[in-house]
C-alpha cells in the first residue's frame, strides 16, 4: 500500500471533550443519526460480498479497527453533510484503545480524521472538503468507510426545511406554536420522501447560524433538486381568515398550483391558491428550486387546532411526499406525469 494512501497515528487528534462534539452536532442541517439496521449502512462482510480486508483498503476505504466484541449495532453514523463532518461512534472499546490501534487505508475526501471519547462512547470525526456521503462495510474486527459525492449515490436530492427552529418559535397563537406545527410535518415529510434513490436533509434553524443568508448559502452548496419550506401563515386582522397557500421559484409554479389543491382537497382546507415569489430570509438568497407551503393559518382557532393535530401533520406529510414522488422531474428512477405518484 502506498504511504500517500496510509492514516498514521500523527494525523489523529485526541479530543477527550464530549462538549466538543456536543457543539458540533448542533444542527443547521443534518441527516439524522441511524444504525445500519435503519438505513443500512452496513453490508455485512464476507469472501463472498467484499473479499478480505486487504482487498477493502485497495477498493479506497478507511480501515478502523474495532475492539474484539464490537458487532455492526456497536457502530453508528451522523452526516452533517453542509458542515463537511461524518461522525462514526463505536460502543465498546476503552478510551486507550485508538492509542495503540491505528486507522490505515485511503484517506480520498477525507481531510483530517479526530478522535475523540465521552461516557464509553469512542467518537471518529471525519472531516470532508467537500460534501460527502458516507459507504460504510464492516467485517469482525473492523469497520471500512469511504466517502463519496452524493451524485454518486443517489439519483436526487431534497431538502426540507422545518421553517422555525431551536430560539425561533414562529406564531404562537392559541398556545400553539407553529414550530411544533411545521417541525412535526417536516420530520414525518423527510421519512415519506425516503426511498433509497434520494437524499434528503432536515434544515432547522438553530442559534448556530448567524443568518437566513448562511442557512440559504449552506443548502445552495448541496445543490439539491427541490427545498421544500413548511410554515404556516397568520392574519393579524381577523381570525377569520383560513387556507393552504404556496409560494414557488418560477420553474416550480405549475407544480405549486397543482400541490396546493391536491393538500385542499386531501385534508379540506380552503385552497389559497399559489404564486411566483420570495419572502424576507431564507427564499430571498435561494439559488435552487424550492416550495414554500404555507400549511393554513394559525390565528384561526380551528385550523390551528387542526394543524396541531397528528392526523392532520400525518395526512399532509404524505400528501406532499406522495406528490413529489409521483412528479416527473422529481421521480427518481422514472418519468411519470404529474400526480402520478397518487
Amino acid at each position: 500500500m502506498k504511504n500517500t494512501s496510509t492514516v498514521i497515528a500523527s494525523f489523529l487528534l485526541f479530543f477527550f471533550s464530549a462538549a466538543l462534539f456536543a457543539a458540533s452536532l448542533t444542527g443547521r442541517v443534518t441527516v439524522r443519526a441511524e444504525s445500519h439496521a435503519e438505513r443500512g449502512l452496513f453490508n455485512r462482510g464476507s469472501e463472498e460480498e467484499t473479499g478480505d480486508s486487504t482487498e477493502l483498503e485497495k477498493a479506497g476505504y478507511l480501515k478502523i479497527p474495532l475492539p474484539e466484541g464490537v458487532e455492526e449495532t456497536d457502530v453508528t453514523i451522523q452526516n452533517n453533510p453542509f458542515e463537511n463532518r461524518i461522525f462514526i461512534r463505536i460502543s465498546g472499546a476503552d478510551e486507550d484503545y485508538y492509542r495503540t490501534n491505528f486507522f490505515s487505508g485511503d484517506m480520498t475526501g477525507i481531510e483530517d480524521v479526530r478522535y475523540g471519547y465521552a461516557d464509553g462512547v469512542s467518537t471518529v470525526e471525519l472531516i470532508t472538503g467537500e460534501v460527502r456521503i458516507p459507504v460504510c462495510e464492516y467485517t469482525p474486527g473492523s469497520f471500512f468507510v469511504k466517502v463519496l459525492p452524493p451524485r454518486d449515490i443517489y439519483e436526487r436530492i431534497i431538502v426540507v426545511d422545518s421553517g422555525h427552529g431551536v430560539n425561533d418559535p414562529g406564531s404562537v397563537v392559541y398556545g400553539i406554536e407553529e414550530r411544533s406545527i411545521t417541525a412535526a410535518v417536516a420530520g414525518r415529510l423527510c421519512n415519506f420522501l425516503q426511498d433509497g434513490k434520494t437524499m434528503v436533509c432536515l434544515s432547522v434553524p438553530d442559534e448556530t447560524v448567524k443568518s437566513e443568508k448562511e442557512r440559504s448559502d449552506m443548502i445552495n452548496s448541496l445543490e439539491p433538486d427541490l427545498l421544500i419550506s413548511i410554515h404556516t401563515g397568520a392574519d393579524p386582522d381577523t381570525r377569520v381568515t383560513n387556507g393552504v397557500e404556496i409560494a414557488s421559484s418560477s420553474d416550480q409554479a405549475d407544480k405549486a398550483e397543482e400541490l396546493s389543491a391536491l393538500i385542499s382537497s386531501a385534508c379540506d382546507q380552503k385552497n389559497l391558491g399559489s404564486s411566483v415569489r420570495s419572502f424576507p430570509g431564507l427564499t430571498e438568497y435561494l439559488k435552487v428550486p424550492y416550495l414554500r407551503i404555507k400549511l393554513g393559518i394559525i390565528t384561526n382557532r380551528y385550523e390551528a387546532e387542526k394543524m396541531n393535530s397528528e392526523d392532520y401533520q400525518e395526512k399532509v406529510s404524505r400528501t406532499i411526499a406522495a406528490f413529489i414522488n409521483g412528479t416527473g422531474s422529481f421521480a427518481a428512477g422514472s418519468a411519470i406525469s404529474a400526480g402520478g405518484g397518487f
